[in-house]
């Protein structure tokens, strides 16, 4: 016989046609929910096997609508790197008896050309930024919600009452790139548009700083841009130099996996010709079955660690503490020509 089907808050709701919030408040015994509806969930709950372990009275949180905002432009095409995150967090807060409302920024509401409209009417906690915005749309988020907590996901700024979770840009690429001189590979290019994001800056500085460490000046200057100034247009025709070095250092896997394409355009063997390595290990197949050599982001720790520090600021327990940064990984792949082979790291 197989195993009984754990019961979830979201099965009781569908159930009975109510909110996960409402029995959430109800199995928690909170205020806001009538006697009569307090007791069909309750009844309900038995009767479907919700075990009283589960029950959300364990939760020290109160139950919370939570704003989440990503551009469009990180969307708009799948899969995306940011709506594996924000799906993370939306589970994670779901987890806390929380619900979370997405609002996809096109390039309009960005720059204010359209009015700032995000979340009115809606009875928010806080908001989740996810990825970099536009400093103007920042700016209206900060002066529209200015009594509500903010947390920026993947980017940081200098404002010292929002926090900020980014994933390890700068110490990530300079780990791909001593990977790459460590195995002798030490005519080296970077892809990916400097200034566009902080992110990439970022990624740039460590791949910089790579390279100091190891004496080495003139990669410094290799820099192919891969999408617009502003980080708007992304996969733009960039074109590879007619003198190639022994190896790519891509600020993404997207850019690493067009690298790639381009190189085997010119009949060319990635990594018995020429090395390539990116970052973020999203998404995990792009390279056609090969394991692509990157730096493995960890969505789901950067998803928990938000969604509980919004948490807390909400019910006051802290204030805002700067940047935090979640660690990931080297993945050894398969688009670096090593010398030697042994496992991932």
């Amino acid at each position: 016989m197989g195993q009984k089907k754990k019961v979830k808050l979201e099965d009781i709701a569908g159930t009975l046609g109510v909110s996960i919030v409402t029995v959430s408040n109800a199995l928690k015994g909170k205020k806001g929910v009538s006697e009569e509806l307090r007791q069909k969930i309750e009844n309900t709950a038995r009767e479907m096997g919700y075990q009283t372990a589960q029950r959300e009275t364990r939760s020290k949180h109160d139950s919370h609508i939570i704003g989440a905002v990503v551009a469009e432009r990180y969307v708009k095409e799948f899969p995306s790197f940011y709506m594996e995150v924000y799906k993370n967090i939306s589970q994670e807060a779901m987890k806390e008896g929380s619900l979370t409302m997405l609002e996809v920024a096109t390039l309009e509401k960005e720059s204010l050309r359209e009015k700032f409209a995000a979340f009115q009417g809606c009875e928010i906690a806080g908001i989740i930024l996810i990825g970099e915005l536009k400093k103007e749309y920042i700016e209206a988020v900060r002066r529209e919600y200015r009594n509500i907590p903010i947390v920026c996901v993947d980017y940081y700024d200098v404002y010292d009452d929002m926090d900020y979770i980014v994933t390890e840009g700068f110490g990530g690429m300079e780990l791909m790139t001593r990977m790459m001189l460590k195995e002798g590979i030490n005519d080296l290019a970077f892809v990916g548009t400097v200034n566009a994001t902080k992110n990439i800056t970022d990624r740039y500085l460590g791949y910089c700083k790579a390279l100091d460490r190891a004496g080495i000046e003139d990669a410094k200057n290799n820099i192919i841009p891969d999408r617009d100034s502003q980080g708007e247009v992304f996969g733009m025709n960039f074109r590879l130099p007619d003198r190639l070095p022994r190896g790519f250092v891509c600020n993404c896997d997207r850019t690493a996996f067009l690298v790639i394409q381009k190189l085997e355009e010119r009949g060319l063997r990635v990594p018995e010709d020429i090395s390539v390595v990116g970052f973020d290990n999203y998404p995990p197949d792009i390279t056609g079955g090969r394991q692509l050599s990157t730096y493995k982001n960890d969505e789901k720790i950067l998803a928990w660690l938000s969604i509980h520090t919004m948490l807390q600021r909400i019910e006051g327990e802290k204030k805002p503490e700067g940047i935090r940064i979640v660690e990931g990984k080297v993945i050894r792949g398969e688009t670096v020509k090593f010398r030697r082979r042994r496992r991932d790291g």
